[in-house]
């Protein structure tokens, strides 16, 4: 239990000292040991928002406006996260994530077959904004897609269009399976047209 309370301790003196190369960092923010940060001054943290373990960030210029990523107040974003912004990505205030997410705003482009995908350069796609208290499973990918505020995605999802407040997705690509109902209270099995379930 002391190794952790040393290691967070670390983690927030550490940024805390790299503050200033950030675009913005609340108090008692964590990050844990990220594999690369690129493009550090696009980025913003939240009070108390956790980067974990291995992350690879990159907040990249390729538009007139400069990229941004940003990690609302009290977010945790797992182990492994691999995410990437041309414009913006954006996780709200107490969004849970686990570990080995992928998300990005952009795709590569692969239109030429005779040139090497690598040299073709970035297509951008949609804004991605991930709503607050939402939870995101593990070994989800999100592209060019926003979710809504108190969602839940499966683990393996694949997210390529946007879902709503107040739903549960799953699947490849993720469709939404329940919904909360206001009036029950609770959450419950629609149809693909958003209609509940009896």
């Amino acid at each position: 239990m002391l190794h952790f309370r040393i290691r967070d301790f670390l983690s927030i003196l550490f940024y805390r000292l790299l503050a200033p190369f950030f675009g913005s960092m609340g108090s008692g923010v964590r990050i844990v040991r990220p594999l690369r940060i690129f493009g550090a001054k696009h980025c913003h943290f939240g009070d108390g928002a956790v980067l974990q373990f291995g992350a690879y960030i990159a907040a990249l210029k390729e538009h007139d406006e400069p990229p941004v990523f940003k990690v609302g107040a009290r977010s945790m974003i797992g182990n492994h996260a691999h995410i990437v912004a041309t414009k913006r990505v954006e996780f709200g205030e107490g969004v849970l994530t686990a570990d080995r997410l992928f998300v990005a705003d952009n795709r590569h482009t692969f239109e030429d077959p005779d040139t090497p995908i690598r040299d073709q350069g970035l297509t951008q796609l949609a804004e991605v904004h991930i709503g607050d208290g939402s939870w995101i499973g593990e070994n989800v990918c999100i592209s060019g897609a926003s979710i809504g505020k108190q969602c839940v995605i499966a683990a393996n999802s694949v997210v390529t269009s946007d879902i709503p407040d107040h739903c549960v997705a799953v699947g490849a690509p993720a469709r939404i399976v329940r919904r909360y109902c206001d009036t029950r209270r609770g959450w419950y099995r629609t149809t693909p047209e958003g209609e509940f379930r009896e």
